[in-house]
């Protein structure tokens, strides 16, 4: 049995439907009244009701648990001391779980740029989460991603999204903070690896995709393919956070999320071959993502593009 936390999240959509697909036994704990509820119940799964910081419905989703693949993030929170605390005690209450549970691994994804001494709030306390589950002595394995991205994204899927309907590409700040967009599906097939091989445990591991770009070279990539009428406006990054913090409260879907913009204040780069180096697979260019995104709706029936892994790139066994 593989537990799975923030389920219902973007990379938690794209991870569960793998797992199920792979044949495996999955269960996820979910928050009630999630609106990623009905969507997981369609798929061969358990799932258990409970949060991060509900120290017996942790128990309770551990026992039994093989392994535990941590997404469970409060991405969307404004308040640096809920972030902390869902970060920090939900750590402390899953090692706590887990442990109890005589969990074989428990895998974990969190931002590049994570660390207990970074500057933002965000970063910083996940970081002290991070420290928690390696001063833990269950195994582990921590992947520190790049700006992901993939259907249901908020890096290219709102860029599209905002300029369809308004043609503006709208850059935060200058737009020249290096980014590194990995798939999606190339970050799950990391962490599906991650699941059984011994040479990456217990160790901390940045991934990114293959390329090193700008936030504005990806919006102009971006702009370039949907071949439309566009302007290009630069906007602050605090009036940029001021309007994406008054979307959110209104449930609005802005382009990006508030905790979203925190990691382009910082970067998000690593060595362009990490995945390959650390699980033998070259993943998806930036160009292949958006032409995906691009697929016309009546098309988007067909099969997701494979990732890296699955396309038949080179793997440590094939060295």
């Amino acid at each position: 049995m593989i537990l799975v936390t923030g389920a219902t999240g973007f990379v938690g959509r794209h991870l569960v439907r793998r797992l199920c697909g792979a044949g495996e036994a999955v269960r996820c704990l979910v928050r009630p009244g999630s609106p990623g509820l009905q969507w997981l119940e369609s798929h061969p799964l358990e799932v258990m009701p409970g949060h991060l910081l509900d120290a017996d419905a942790l128990a309770a989703a551990c026992q039994g648990s093989r392994k535990i693949i941590h997404l469970a993030a409060p991405i969307h929170e404004g308040r640096d001391a809920w972030v902390e605390r869902v970060h920090c005690e939900g750590m402390a209450r899953l090692v706590e779980g887990a442990r109890a549970a005589r969990v074989e691994r428990l895998l974990m994804v969190s931002p590049l740029g994570t660390g207990s001494s970074a500057g933002l709030p965000f970063l910083r306390s996940r970081g002290r989460a991070e420290d928690l589950l390696r001063e833990s002595g269950l195994p582990f394995v921590i992947l520190q991603s790049s700006l992901m991205f993939g259907l249901g994204d908020r890096l290219i899927s709102g860029m599209i999204r905002l300029l369809t309907r308004t043609g503006l590409l709208l850059i935060p700040g200058t737009g020249k903070t290096m980014l590194q967009p990995i798939w999606v599906g190339d970050v799950v097939s990391c962490l599906l690896r991650a699941l059984h091989d011994e040479e990456v445990l217990d160790r901390t591991i940045p991934i990114g995709g293959p390329q090193h770009l700008t936030y504005e070279e990806i919006a102009d990539q971006v702009g370039k393919m949907l071949n439309i009428p566009r302007v290009k406006v630069h906007l602050s990054r605090r009036a940029v956070a001021w309007a994406t913090r008054l979307l959110e409260g209104l449930g609005l879907n802005p382009f990006l999320g508030y905790r979203h913009l925190e990691l382009l204040e910082v970067g998000t780069i690593t060595a362009l071959d990490a995945v390959r180096r650390s699980f033998g697979f070259q993943p998806m260019p930036l160009i292949e993502g958006v032409a995906y995104h691009l697929v016309p709706r009546r098309e988007m029936g067909a099969p997701r593009p494979p990732s890296g892994a699955e396309r038949g790139s080179r793997t440590r066994d094939q060295r």
